[in-house]
């Protein structure tokens, strides 16, 4: 994994884009001691407003900001 991945994003989103269908999400969670860490795949409903915030893990993968959280999402999701 990339150095700096895991961490949360503290400038201002790079593009906006809308679901077009429901997609898998991979929630990006901070510990009790402030370790951030991998958590649980939720499901993003249709019709969300995401805000994209840069690489993903892996060059198949973007971090995105939804509800006021942060998450790992497949490129090809997004359109």
């Amino acid at each position: 994994m990339k150095s700096g991945t895991l961490s949360f994003p503290i400038s201002l989103p790079e593009d906006t884009r809308l679901t077009h269908r429901r997609i898998s999400a991979i929630q990006l969670v901070v510990g009790e001691e402030g370790d951030k860490r991998l958590g649980a795949i939720v499901q993003i409903p249709k019709d969300a407003r995401l805000e994209t915030c840069g690489d993903g893990f892996n060059e198949h993968t973007v971090k995105v900001r939804w509800q006021g959280l942060s998450y790992f999402v497949f490129r090809d999701d997004l359109g």
